[in-house]
């Protein structure tokens, strides 16, 4: 059951949680499309997925007219790519239903299903593809064709589909089995490719109902990418499990976001730091009576934002925390907690805390000696449990090294405290072993880019920093050291190939030498210092 290499008594703690083993959680456990044919049955009429057109045209879709738009888009897949079960399929989806329609057709048939960003290089979700064995390739009709020319483009809702073609029942499936890949940061992104299991995506859909308490009808606004790990477990399974109605925006656009609070009343919001920012700079919605919180993961946030939120707008701020390989989210601030407490935790304190023990998770901070750390005291926060990946995709050695001692190493520092009103452990990340920065809620490998620019001809060295900034979460700001009589280096086309627009420098200055110690190691808060204090202009 373990993967190649990884101690079998290591993965089995790893994917245990309060003395259950994760193949055998008591739950309705199942796959995400038996559970979506179960909403429809019990509140078919319900509305389930409000999205947009790129013209800004509104359509709600019940769990009913949902679910048969994914049976007949499954037997269209089935006749036009030949996707079967056992088999792996490649999504390029946007925030519509015709994507979600696809993902939950490619599950309902058996196939496993890679998540690829429509932003990312080409060469990038072809070295992502080349990781597995890719049967077919399917893209939204609003994902341009020079992405990948070889993606075949699904059909526009139910045009273009035989209405009396509708797919078999979701089969039953191995909660063990795979069910989604995602990319995330490493050595390179592609490098690192997380397998999720079924049982995986039920349980974080059934610990973020039981947390938030989230009830049939419930409103739930979305905009972040469905591609991107919170975008599609909290946002879209989150919704599923709970019967309630997503409304999802294209992207979050500052000028527009606010009017969706106004026209559909939403009790909950799913967002990042960086939209918070920007609505607090441009325009704040209405917020009504009817609605609770800003949940918010994939980046710190800044306590001046969570002040502001509580002043300005009145409202809280739900801070998250978990990465890829932990399925959406491993600790998450309590919903209930007292205002003092609340204060405390995350208005009058220099970090806000990212919360408790999600469930399902075990959490600790352990120090070098790999034993808990004290209250307090520093360490790598480390998790086991039933949201914990089952393995990087082809990558044995990562995957052994992540599973160690049999807790998952996220890499993430930080320490934990005990509320003395409460009795619960907080848990506070105070920094990152990895050195990966996280813009726009993208992570992004500086090793990684480093090295690319290091490659480019007349470039001599380079290194690579985030610093903060108000609206990304993080800026990445790059410093290069030129070759003898170069003024210039054009780095566009190199970064172009490698990465998502979206995580680019903002930056690029030219130094005389980068700063390092005598054994050639970065001295990365020198560079910090020297970079926060550089003048913009420099060359791209």
């Amino acid at each position: 059951m373990a993967p190649h290499g990884v101690p079998q008594k290591d993965f089995e703690r790893v994917h245990t949680y309060g003395g259950i083993p994760f193949g055998n959680a008591a739950s309705d456990a199942g796959t995400m499309p038996a559970r979506l044919s179960a909403r429809a049955r019990t509140h078919g009429s319900r509305p389930f997925l409000t999205t947009f057109s790129e013209q800004g045209e509104e359509q709600t879709l019940s769990y009913r007219e949902f679910e048969t738009l994914s049976r007949r888009t499954g037997s269209w897949l089935a006749r036009h790519t030949g996707v079967a079960a056992g088999g792996v399929a490649a999504l390029l989806p946007v925030n519509d239903a015709v994507s979600l329609a696809a993902l939950f057709a490619l599950q309902r048939v058996g196939c496993a299903v890679l998540l690829l960003n429509p932003a990312d290089p080409p060469a990038r979700l072809r070295e992502q593809m080349g990781r597995l064995q890719v049967s077919a390739v399917v893209r939204s009709p609003s994902v341009p064709d020079t992405v990948l020319p070889e993606a075949v483009e699904l059909p526009e809702l139910l045009s273009g589909i035989d209405p009396a073609a509708e797919s078999d029942a979701a089969p039953a499936a191995d909660p063990w089995a795979d069910a989604l890949y995602f990319g995330t940061s490493g050595s390179t992104a592609a490098a690192k490719l997380v397998a999720q299991s079924h049982r995986n995506a039920t349980a974080n859909a059934d610990a973020l109902v039981r947390h938030h308490a989230l009830l049939p009808g419930d409103r739930i606004l979305g905009c972040l990418p469905v591609h991107h790990v919170n975008g599609l477990h909290f946002t879209v399974f989150g919704t599923v499990t709970a019967g309630a109605h997503l409304v999802l925006a294209r992207k979050f656009d500052p000028f527009s976001y606010p009017d969706l609070f106004e026209r559909f009343r939403p009790r909950v919001a799913s967002v990042v730091p960086s939209i918070l920012e920007t609505m607090l700079a441009v325009r704040m919605p209405d917020l009504s009576s009817r609605f609770d919180y800003f949940v918010t993961a994939a980046a710190p946030l800044a306590t001046a934002t969570a002040r502001a939120m509580a002043s300005r707008a009145g409202t809280r701020v739900i801070q998250g925390y978990g990465l890829t390989e932990t399925t959406n989210f491993s600790t998450t601030m309590p919903t209930d907690l007292h205002e003092d407490a609340y204060r405390r935790l995350m208005l009058d304190t220099d970090t806000p805390s990212v919360g408790t023990a999600f469930p399902g998770n075990d959490v600790a901070v352990l120090n070098d000696r790999g034993e808990r750390a004290r209250p307090g005291e520093r360490g790598e926060i480390c998790m086991r449990g039933h949201n914990v990946m089952t393995r990087y995709v082809g990558n044995p050695q990562a995957t052994s090294r992540a599973f160690a001692d049999g807790w998952f190493h996220s890499g993430d520092l930080g320490y934990h405290q005990v509320d003395a009103r409460s009795g619960r452990t907080f848990f506070v990340i105070t920094g990152r072993c990895k050195h990966v920065a996280k813009v726009r809620g993208e992570s992004v490998s500086l090793d990684e880019m480093e090295r690319v620019l290091r490659a480019v001809p007349q470039v001599v060295d380079a290194a690579v920093a985030a610093l903060p900034h108000r609206f990304l979460g993080e800026e990445v700001v790059a410093a290069l050291v030129l070759a003898p009589g170069v003024t210039r280096a054009d780095c566009r086309p190199a970064l172009s190939a490698a990465f998502s627009p979206a995580v680019h420098p903002s930056r690029i200055v030219r130094l005389d030498a980068i700063p390092r110690t005598p054994t050639g190691k970065i001295l990365r808060p020198e560079l910090i210092r020297q970079l926060s204090t550089s003048v913009p202009g420099a060359p791209a």
